[in-house]
C-alpha cells in the first residue's frame, strides 16, 4: 500500500487491529522514539565501508531489540528507531563510536581547538520522543527492521535515468504522469485582476509550475545557519515585536515551511504578523519545483529566510538548494535578488517543542509550560507508527500580550463542516489503517468524528448514503501535486 514518504523512513509495521483505544490507558515512559540524522564532514562516508556500517546497524539493533529505518549512504545516516530509553541510548553511544571510526580525517587536534571531545556531537543530530498515551504501546514500535544503502540521506531532487537503477522504468511513468498534470493544471491559469487600483492587493497571480533547474553541485553550497530552538525564538520573538509596533517598512523576514501539505495542516509555526511561505507539497522532491515559482521566488527574494521541518534533515538539504537556486539567476529567480540570509530550526520542530511544547496530557511532575512564550501551534507529525508526537505546541497570538495572549492549539479543520480537527485516524492507532484518505488520489484527508460515517475513504467499500471521500470537497484536486499550490500567510 502506497503512502507519501518524504525521507522513505516510514512504512506500515504489521500489527494486530484492537478496537477504539481508551484514553485512560497509559504508557510507561521507558518505551521511546528515536529520530536522528548525521551529515559527517566532507568527504563523508568511504563507499567500501557501507556495507560493514550496515552491518553495524543491524547487529546492534537487534542485540538492543530495536526496530525501525535506517537510512546509509555516502553522505550520512538517516534513522528511526523504537525500542527502550536505555537500549536506544546505549545505541546512539555505540553509533559515536563507529562514526568516529568510520570517518578517517577527523583529527583529534581540531576537536580540542574547537572544544568539544566528541566531534560527532556537531554533525549527529538525535531527539528522543515520548510515545503517545492514547494509544497502545505496542501498536506505536516498529515490529522490524529495515537498514538499506541509498544514494541520499534524503532525496530532494528526483532521479534522473542514469542513476534510477532497478525502478527506472517505474520512475519514468510516474514522472511523466506528473509532467502531464502540471501542464494541464498550466494550461488552466490564468491572472485575475480584482479591480485597476495599482494600490490594491485584490491581484491574484498564478504562478506557472516551473521545471526544477538543473544545477549541477548545488550541495556543494554552504548549508543555512542552524539555529537553536532558544535563539530561533529569541529572534522571531523580537521580530514580531517590531511588526506589532506598527513599521510601515515590508518585513524583511518570512518563514519557510519545507514539510508536505498533510504535515502542516495539523500543526505549523504561526508567528505574529510575520508572514510564513507553505510550498504545499505531497513530497519532499517537489520543493525544488515549488522554490522555482514566481509565488517562492517573490516571498523569499531580499528576505531573511527562517525555514523548518520536523527534525531537521531536510532543511539541511533545502537550504543549500535555495542558496543555489537563488545564485543561479535562472526560472523564476532571474532578476530577483537573493535571501539576505537562510537560517534553520537545528533539531527541527521536535527539538523546539522539547523546549517549548506541552503534553497532550499533563506531566505527573506537575511541570507547565504555558508561561512560555510558544510560537508553534497544534502537532507535530511524524513519520513513525504514531502518526503524530503527543507534545503538541500552544501559540501564542500576539507578541505584546505576552503571558495573557490568546493561544492556539489546533490548527486542522475537517473539510466538511469546518469545525476543528486534527486527528487523521479518528482516535483509532495508525497502524488500523483507518485514516481518512481522497477515494483518488490517496492524500490525507481531515475529517471529524461526525462527520466520518458520512464518507467512504480510498479502500473502504461502497455504502448507501455515503459518499466518496475527496480531498477537494466536492472533487479530488491532487492536492499537493502541482506546484502552482505555494501560498504565503502573514499571521
Amino acid at each position: 500500500m502506497h503512502r507519501e514518504l518524504h525521507h522513505h523512513l516510514y512504512k506500515e509495521s504489521t500489527c494486530i487491529s484492537t478496537t477504539m483505544p481508551t484514553t485512560e490507558e497509559k504508557i510507561p515512559r521507558k518505551h521511546m522514539i528515536a529520530l536522528y540524522y548525521c551529515y559527517p564532514p566532507a568527504p563523508g562516508f568511504p563507499k567500501d565501508k557501507l556495507e560493514p556500517h550496515k552491518l553495524f546497524h543491524q547487529e546492534t539493533c537487534t542485540n538492543l531489540n530495536l526496530g525501525g529505518r535506517i537510512r546509509v549512504s555516502e553522505e550520512g545516516i538517516n534513522g528511526v528507531l523504537s525500542g527502550t530509553e536505555d537500549a536506544l541510548r546505549e545505541y546512539e553511544a555505540n553509533l559515536r563510536k563507529e562514526l568516529m571510526q568510520l570517518v578517517v580525517d577527523i583529527d583529534q587536534d581540531d576537536a580540542e581547538t574547537t572544544g568539544c571531545d566528541d566531534p560527532t556531537a556537531e554533525w549527529l543530530d538525535i531527539k528522543y520522543c515520548h510515545l503517545r498515551n492514547d494509544i497502545p504501546m505496542e501498536q506505536q514500535l516498529f515490529s522490524s527492521l529495515q537498514v538499506k544503502i541509498t544514494r541520499e540521506v534524503v532525496s530532494l531532487i528526483e532521479p534522473t535515468p542514469s542513476n534510477q537503477g532497478k525502478n527506472k522504468g517505474k520512475r519514468c511513468r510516474q514522472r511523466r504522469k506528473q509532467k502531464r498534470k502540471e501542464k494541464q493544471m498550466q494550461e488552466k491559469l490564468t491572472e485575475v485582476s480584482v479591480g485597476d487600483d495599482e494600490s490594491s492587493k485584490d491581484t491574484v497571480k498564478l504562478a506557472p509550475a516551473n521545471e526544477v533547474v538543473n544545477i549541477e553541485d548545488w550541495k556543494n553550497n554552504a548549508p543555512a545557519q542552524h539555529l537553536s530552538p532558544e535563539e530561533w525564538n529569541n529572534k522571531l520573538l523580537e521580530l514580531a515585536k517590531q511588526e506589532e509596533k506598527g513599521s510601515h517598512e515590508e518585513s524583511d523576514t518570512v518563514l519557510l515551511d519545507t514539510r508536505n501539505i498533510y504535515e502542516t495542516r495539523v500543526g505549523h509555526f504561526a508567528v505574529p504578523h510575520l508572514k510564513t511561505m507553505f510550498p504545499n507539497t505531497r513530497k519532499f522532491s517537489s520543493l525544488p519545483l515549488a522554490l522555482n515559482t514566481e509565488e517562492a521566488a517573490e516571498a523569499l527574494a531580499g528576505k531573511n529566510v527562517f525555514m523548518y521541518c520536523t527534525g531537521g534533515v531536510r532543511c539541511e538539504r533545502a537550504g543549500t538548494y535555495l542558496r543555489a537556486l537563488s545564485d543561479s539567476n535562472s526560472g523564476a529567480w532571474q532578476g530577483k535578488e537573493k535571501p539576505k540570509a537562510i537560517f534553520q530550526l537545528k533539531g527541527g520542530i521536535q527539538k523546539y517543542l522539547e523546549e517549548y511544547g506541552e503534553q497532550v496530557e499533563p506531566k505527573s511532575d506537575g511541570g507547565d509550560n504555558t508561561a512560555r512564550e510558544c510560537l508553534y501551534r497544534g502537532k507535530n507529525f511524524v513519520f513513525d507508527q504514531r502518526r503524530t508526537d503527543p507534545v503538541i505546541g500552544k501559540g501564542i497570538t500576539s507578541k505584546t500580550a505576552g503571558d495573557n495572549s490568546e493561544r492556539v492549539s489546533s490548527v486542522g479543520q475537517c473539510i466538511i463542516c469546518s469545525n476543528a480537527h486534527d486527528d487523521y485516524d479518528n482516535g483509532f492507532s495508525p497502524c488500523d489503517e483507518k485514516e481518512a484518505r481522497c477515494c483518488r488520489c490517496r492524500v490525507l484527508v481531515l475529517v471529524c468524528n461526525d462527520c466520518r460515517p458520512k464518507v467512504r475513504s480510498c479502500g473502504e467499500p461502497e455504502a448507501d448514503n455515503v459518499t466518496d471521500l475527496l480531498c477537494g470537497g466536492t472533487s479530488c484536486i491532487d492536492e499537493g501535486n502541482v506546484a502552482d499550490n505555494v501560498e504565503t500567510i502573514r499571521f
